[in-house]
């Protein structure tokens, strides 16, 4: 069983780690079509993050008045013209204070935002598209990697 804490800290260590062109995928794992998700984009030299806007999910799973005020609260930057759903970037390379305060902001965003209880329904998956999408194990996520 897997803690927000012990999340954040194993996303922290993993996000420093990825090489260019690393896509990371966070994602509740649902049978149905909508799920609160964060992704990670590593290039040469930015780290792109996003963590999933209401507009993405089905009324029930929103994060609704109170949880995008947390979600604004915590740095995330709202959806524009170029991005679809709450974003920031971290210049490359970034620190490791840089790297886990974005990973506080992804659980806590998960946890406060979206008020989900832990992330037990989670599911990460992980690739390298510069290496022909060759997946990445990310052990330190604490999550079974699906995809």
């Amino acid at each position: 069983m897997t803690s927000w804490t012990t999340l954040a800290d194993g996303l922290a260590q993993e996000l420093a780690g990825l090489p260019a062109g690393a896509i990371v995928t966070i994602v509740e794992s649902r049978p149905d079509r909508t799920a609160r998700f964060a992704q990670f984009v590593q290039s040469e030299d930015a780290l792109a993050a996003e963590l999933v806007d209401d507009d993405a999910l089905d009324v029930p799973l929103r994060a609704g008045d109170s949880g995008t005020t947390v979600i604004r609260a915590l740095g995330w930057h709202e959806r524009d013209r170029y991005h679809e759903n709450w974003w920031l970037e971290l210049p490359w390379p970034a620190t490791s204070a840089d790297y886990r305060r974005l990973a506080d902001m992804v659980v806590r965003g998960f946890g406060e935002g979206f008020g989900l209880p832990g992330p037990d329904t989670f599911v990460y998956d992980a690739w390298n598209e510069r290496t022909g999408n060759s997946p990445i194990e990310l052990p330190l996520l604490g999550l079974r990697q699906e995809g």
